[in-house]
């Protein structure tokens, strides 16, 4: 990754809040750790490695999940706060991954984002996903996040939120993994994505200018 950054020179490289492995078993998938003191630590150790080594902090990404990670004592959001925080390190803020997990654990997603540590955002992601059963009860659903459907309103309405209450600039990226649609239709979803961070931006400016 610092051969990468140092030919790339980006604005900005990320990594995500999760595991694929553990114990020397491979899942092959990204997974929720235990939101507990313990991976809170580990987990900044790993991100200030990771800073001295490629030169650059990485935007640490918060991910869906379908479970609610076993052994956990914090919630999501102070669980990210602690590592954000001690690592020193900015917050890529993926909103159809906290819509998701508002949504499959019983939270107001408005709510849950609003506990976030918004101040340390850096950059937000905008994706889709579907409705699928639950393996132990085909009568309950659960969001599942895929990146290739569109962004649904709701989480337009969670980046008004955002841009609501964190005033700092943002890079606001549009995900599409596949199921491509007309590209007049991607550029829609985009002029969305523009138009909810522009009404959140004049939204927060108004007791401002009253003042």
């Amino acid at each position: 990754m610092a051969r990468l950054v140092e030919y790339l020179r980006p604005i900005s490289w990320s990594k995500h809040l999760a595991f694929v492995r553990a114990g020397g078993v491979e899942i092959g998938h990204l997974a929720a750790p235990p939101r507990s003191l313990r991976c809170v630590d580990s987990a900044i150790v790993n991100i200030k490695r990771a800073t001295r080594i490629v030169g650059a902090a990485p935007l640490m990404e918060n991910i869906a999940t379908l479970i609610d990670p076993p052994a956990s004592a914090l919630t999501e959001a102070a669980w990210i706060s602690s590592i954000v925080a001690g690592a020193d390190t900015p917050l890529l803020l993926d909103l159809h991954n906290l819509y998701a997990n508002a949504l499959n654990f019983g939270t107001d997603p408005a709510a849950l984002l609003l506990s976030f540590p918004l101040h340390k955002v850096g950059a937000v992601h905008l994706s889709g996903g579907k409705w699928v059963p639950e393996p132990a009860s085909l009568r309950r659903m659960r969001l599942l996040d895929d990146h290739v459907h569109d962004v649904p309103p709701a989480v337009f309405e969670l980046l008004t939120l955002v841009a609501m209450h964190a005033p700092q600039a943002l890079d606001v990226i549009v995900e599409r993994d596949g199921n491509y649609p007309e590209f007049e239709h991607l550029l829609a979803q985009l002029d969305a994505a523009r138009t909810a961070l522009r009404r959140g931006r004049e939204t927060a400016a108004i007791p401002r200018q009253a003042a």
